[in-house]
Formats: structure tokens, sequence, C-alpha cells
């Protein structure tokens, strides 16, 4: 004798496709093309970057920042120097700046930051990832690991 299956307690209802498709949509809400929300946009980080009190709220602000669809301002990008410089962290510093770089879509346009930046870079003793030069990572060599 063959049993037929039970039948589910709960009908699946069909989700519309729109709830089916998830899409990233990071700068929702703001036009680019909008004088008025690019401002209110500046000012907002800009004033959490002037004052954020640790370094979490700091890198809150740098994954904000980074997740939309733009480039920073160079505004914000010079007061996200200064609160890192402030809070005494040179990495987030120089990682702000290698984050700019990806974010940007030519060279030119990192160069152009590099270049309005350079006063405020000076002052505060930041310098690019570039300028750090390139280090080999050195292995301290173990007993255990010795294959000889």
């Amino acid at each position: 004798m063959i049993r037929r299956a039970a039948a589910p307690l709960f009908k699946r209802a069909a989700l519309p496709v729109q709830a089916q498709i998830q899409i990233r949509n990071y700068s929702a809400g703001l036009d680019p093309s909008s004088k008025k929300d690019y401002d209110a946009y500046v000012q907002e980080w800009s004033t959490h970057f002037a004052t954020c009190a640790d370094d979490f709220e700091l890198e809150r602000g740098l994954n904000q920042i980074f997740a939309q669809d733009w480039a920073p301002s160079v505004e914000l990008i010079g007061e996200a120097l200064k609160a890192s410089r402030r809070m005494d962290t040179f990495a987030t510093s120089v990682r702000i700046l290698e984050a700019l770089e990806h974010k940007v879509h030519k060279k030119e346009q990192y160069q152009q930051y590099l270049k309005v930046l350079e006063p405020l870079m000076t002052e505060l003793g930041v310098v690019d990832k570039h300028a750090l030069g390139d280090f080999k990572a050195v292995r301290q060599k173990v007993w255990w690991a010795d294959a000889n």
C-alpha cells in the first residue's frame, strides 16, 4: 500500500517579483544632481566626523560614505582625515586615501584629490600608501616548520 505525502500545514504564497529581487540601493533618496541634497549630505557627515568620539564611530561613518554610489567630496575626506589624526590612528588615515583611490573611476581623479588635499595632508603628516613603499613580510623561522 502506497501512502500519500501529508498535506503541508501552510500553503506558500507566491511572492511578487519585486519582493524576490533584492536591489542594493545605497544612495536611495539622494539625488546627485540636487545641490540641496548634496549640501545636506556633506554637512551631516562633516558634523559626524568633527564630533565622533571613538574609532568605532569614525569607521562607521567611513563605511557609510564609501558605500554610497558616488565618490565622497574633498570636504568629507578632509574631515575624515582630521578625525583619524585627532584619534591618533595613522593607519586609518592611510586607509581612507586607499579607499578613495579604489572608489574613483580614473587615476587622474585620485591625483586631483591628492593635489587639493596636499596642504592638509602635510599639516597632519599623512601620506598615501604609495609613499610608504613596499614592504616584504618577514617570517621568523621556527624549529617545527623546518622540513630538514
